[in-house]
């Protein structure tokens, strides 16, 4: 079997980390790098950092305490990157991945570009998704051009040189036990790019996504800073179910 990857999300909003439900509702969750400590000691196999705040460019204050935290874990950090001295800049603090969103659609140009400077392998598309009733395939944060279809669109992304799919369903992001069981089967077609799979969570869930082949991950957030040690409590508990996670391969 594969390795998979379990995250933790460490969600900021306007320069402070922040428990987020559906991207909509937020609570102040402490400090920043505090909790980017805590993955990297409890053995995450990767910390993203996302910053929500929809903001053009990056906030030098969350940058500041991702410097201050001196992590070992590898780090992806997401939210505000629009050109590419945002990369270089990110990279200079210890970064090893970027996860974009916006560009994909506005300027995959520089996607590309992107690629050249830091490689495929460090990109990551992110994909908010909402499931509303019946499940709808639709990007949840962005409004491509309607000439285009869902299909079109989405072989669009697959051409594009990033690595994974950080796919988040929007509706449960927050809430635990309330991913949508179709959002897996609703996004057939994207086996030829990686899949990490986030938003509501719960470890029966985790199982049926870490059991696709092309899961490479799972994350979680809110819960992370809810329960003291939950990163260890949650890898044995995932492989109580016979999966093998990445750090205890």
């Amino acid at each position: 079997m594969a390795f998979k990857r379990i995250l933790g999300v460490l969600t900021v909003r306007e320069g402070c980390l922040v428990k987020s439900y559906g991207y909509s509702r937020w609570r102040p969750a402490g400090g920043l790098v505090t909790a980017l400590r805590n993955l990297d000691r409890w053995g995450a196999d990767e910390i993203v950092v996302l910053d929500i705040s929809r903001r053009a460019g990056l906030d030098s204050e969350v940058l500041s305490q991702i410097k201050a935290a001196r992590v070992s874990t590898p780090l992806a950090y997401g939210g505000g990157i629009r050109r590419v001295e945002d990369v270089h800049h990110l990279m200079e603090l210890g970064c090893d991945r970027f996860i974009v969103e916006n560009l994909l659609f506005t300027h995959p140009e520089l996607v590309n570009r992107l690629a050249e400077l830091a490689g495929r392998q460090a990109l990551i598309a992110s994909l908010p998704i909402l499931a509303s009733g019946a499940f709808l395939s639709a990007p949840a944060l962005w409004r491509p051009d309607g000439s285009l279809s869902w299909l079109e669109w989405r072989e669009r992304l697959q051409a594009l040189p990033v690595s994974e799919f950080l796919v988040t369903s929007v509706d449960s992001e927050g809430v635990s036990g309330n991913f949508p069981v179709a959002l897996p089967s609703a996004l057939e077609g994207f086996a030829e790019k990686s899949v990490i799979w986030f938003g509501g969570l719960d470890l029966d869930a985790a199982r049926a996504c870490l059991a696709l082949p092309a899961t490479v991950g799972v994350a979680w957030g809110n819960s992370f800073h809810e329960t003291e040690l939950a990163m260890p409590h949650l890898r044995r508990r995932l492989l109580r179910g016979g999966l093998r996670p990445a750090r205890l391969a």
